[in-house]
């Protein structure tokens, strides 16, 4: 998921932020991570992210991620994304 934002930023060098509008996995309900580069990596504010494969992740929303922030092996997401086709830059 690093390499896939560092990438999406390096795109945008103009963009502070990125916006990810999507579902969360566990309850359906819409989700809206703000994603900002940090010294350490990368910040998300308004929910969670998970990797599920090279190029899919799926997404929780605060209180589902608060209720179980972890994935088991048997979690089937009911919304998968590709973050390359959801992410838009937000300008600012």
């Amino acid at each position: 998921m690093i390499e896939i934002l560092k990438k999406i930023f390096e795109d945008n060098p103009e963009k502070s932020t990125i916006v990810l509008n999507v579902k969360c996995s566990d309850c359906g309900c819409d989700v809206i991570i703000e994603i900002t580069p940090t010294s350490g990596g990368f910040g998300l504010l308004g929910g969670s992210l998970f990797k599920c494969s090279p190029d899919e992740y799926f997404a929780k929303c605060p209180d589902c991620y608060k209720t179980n922030p972890k994935i088991n092996d048997h979690h089937k997401p009911k919304h998968i994304i590709s973050l390359s086709e959801k992410i838009t830059p937000k300008k600012g």
